[in-house]
This record gives C-alpha cells, sequence and structure tokens, in this order.
C-alpha cells in the first residue's frame, strides 16, 4: 500500500511512498524574504534565510525534521521538514559544527517547533532537538503531552490520520485503501 505509486489531485505529483510535508521557512518569516545560500549564514549581518538557517532579530531557527511513526507498519515514518527555533548559543554551536557533519557532539537540545502543524495549531510546541550524526539534519521530538503531535509521535498515526494532514495542507490524494 505504501509503495504503489499515486498521484496528488491538487499538484499533479507522483509519489511511490508515503508523501512527506516539507516547510521552506519558519512561519514567522517573510514569504517575500529571499533564500539565499547558507554562507551567506555567516557573511550577512541582520535577518537572513538560507536553505538551513534563519535569523530574525534576535530569533534563531534551523532546518530540522520532525518524524511520526505510522502505526503498524514495519518502521515506515511520515517526514515533517520543519524548522525548529532555538536559543543563540545553541544555534551559533550549531554553526561551528555543521560544515564538519559533526553537530552530534551538540547533544539533545530544547527548541520550539517553529511551523504550525497541524495548520490550525496556533501554539508552538516545545521540543527536543536530537542532533543526528553525518551531517543528517537534527530530529525534533514533541515534548508537550497536550499538543497534538505528541501522541502521533509517542503512539504512531493511523494511515488515515496522515491522509488528513496532508489534505489540510492542500495535498488531495486519493484513499490508499480503495488502491490497494
Amino acid at each position: 500500500m505504501l509503495i504503489s505509486p499515486r498521484q496528488c489531485r491538487c499538484c499533479g505529483a507522483t509519489f511511490a511512498q508515503l508523501l512527506s510535508l516539507s516547510c521552506d521557512r519558519p512561519d514567522i518569516c517573510s514569504e517575500d524574504m529571499e533564500v539565499e545560500d547558507n554562507s551567506a549564514v555567516l557573511a550577512t549581518r541582520g535577518d537572513i534565510l538560507t536553505d538551513d538557517f534563519c535569523r530574525l532579530g534576535e530569533l534563531r531557527f534551523i532546518r530540522a525534521v520532525l518524524a511520526v511513526p505510522l502505526a503498524n507498519s514495519r518502521g515506515e515514518e511520515f517526514i515533517l521538514g520543519t524548522w525548529a527555533s532555538l536559543s543563540r548559543d545553541d544555534f551559533d554551536a550549531y554553526l561551528d559544527l555543521f560544515e564538519m557533519r559533526e553537530t552530534e557532539k551538540l547533544g539533545d537540545r530544547p527548541a520550539w517547533l517553529a511551523n504550525a502543524i497541524p495548520p490550525d495549531m496556533a501554539v508552538p510546541a516545545g521540543c527536543m532537538l536530537e542532533m543526528r550524526p553525518g551531517g543528517e539534519y537534527p530530529e525534533l521530538r514533541v515534548t508537550e503531552q497536550n499538543h497534538p503531535l505528541y501522541p502521533l509521535q509517542k503512539d504512531g498515526a493511523e494511515l488515515e490520520e496522515l491522509l488528513e494532514l496532508l489534505y489540510a495542507y492542500g495535498h488531495d490524494l486519493p484513499s490508499l485503501v480503495y488502491d490497494a
């Protein structure tokens, strides 16, 4: 069921695996802010948005992933490409280790989910940012038990829950139940 190709009705993209979402910037970041090369975060002062970093005033953000396991599967995960807000000190330490692909040396760090997931969620989720080896994006683990992502991440999500989340973001996939 997860490996058969299917097409999104809204954008026409064909997916061979479970579609994941990716946010191109923290929600607080203006849509008209131009994305620059990662090197600009070191060379430029003031507000900046790159593929992996964002600096807005005193706020600091890095790209992260938030994995939601699929209930009753063999390790399948729904990956949300998100942004994490973290302290200035943690941001600077992450930058220092980013190019060497050694960010795992930082260990876990407190952070906030910087994107509204689900889309109608107005309150950011407190998280733990788990650094991963080899230059992989760090993973966000929701720590606020009253946030809707907490039980999904802890217990896994049913396929229909994930399809509803995709639909909330404008992706209208045909029901996999009937395609199986």
